[in-house]
């Protein structure tokens, strides 16, 4: 006999049939082709691992969709000034739900008005980068789950972020670094914070279709929204 669930489908307690992550998309503003790149490739990547993705770069769009997500991955190369919004996130991932910060997202673009977001979800920012070029990413912690299928070493080509500590926030778990070839200097382009009960992942990488197409940024993307489903 077959219950109300559909076979082979897994079930929760109550009989109801699992719905996959929910995953919505924050981009906008300029310097990047956000539809192209943040939208229509990364939501192709993040399907494949069954996730359901959405995309908007209203910020407005937000507040309405939290109460049903599992996953806010935040690129926007814009402003999220509305305190009740900026609160609205910190509940989200306070309760135990995911959160991504990649590329754009973690420049400081509102270190004035939403100083909490860099103290507490990703542990300092960036100012600064060089041109864009390739650059070498390596491993260092090739044991985590978001490392899995990942080289140890790898090139890309994009900016390298030249992340800022600060010594005030959360405690960081660096998977990857990057290494500036003029200069030799090391910065984290990987790793993941908690915050209350909720998980999150920062990706320094992202800037355009070199970053996007590249296998090892699709790796990560894969394995990020899988660790943070879990």
């Amino acid at each position: 006999m077959i219950s109300g669930c559909i076979l082979a489908m897994a079930c929760s307690p109550d009989n109801e049939p699992d719905l996959p992550p929910q995953v919505l998309i924050i981009g906008g503003h300029d310097h990047h082709d956000f539809d192209r790149w943040f939208n229509e490739a990364d939501s192709t990547t993040i399907a494949e691992t069954g996730a359901f993705v959405t995309y908007t770069d209203d910020p407005d769009a937000i507040f309405p969709q939290l109460l049903h997500l599992d996953i806010l991955y935040l690129s926007n190369n814009q402003p999220l000034p509305d305190p009740e919004l900026q609160s609205a996130i910190h509940d989200f991932v306070r309760e135990g739900n995911g959160l991504m910060v990649v590329h754009a997202a973690g420049w400081y673009i509102w270190q004035d008005d939403w100083p909490e977001y860099y103290r507490d979800f990703i542990g300092g920012g960036t100012r600064s980068h060089p041109p864009l070029g390739e650059f070498e990413v390596y491993l260092t912690d090739e044991n985590h789950p978001l490392a899995e299928g990942v080289p140890s070493r790898f090139t890309i080509v994009d900016e390298l972020y030249r992340f800022e500590r600060d010594e005030d926030a959360t405690d960081m778990h660096i998977i990857a670094k990057g290494i500036e070839e003029e200069t030799g200097e090391e910065y984290p382009v990987v790793w993941t914070t908690q915050y209350g009960e909720g998980r999150i992942v920062n990706i320094t990488l992202g800037h355009d279709g070199d970053s996007h197409e590249h296998e090892a940024y699709k790796t990560l993307l894969r394995n990020s929204i899988e660790w943070l489903s879990n």
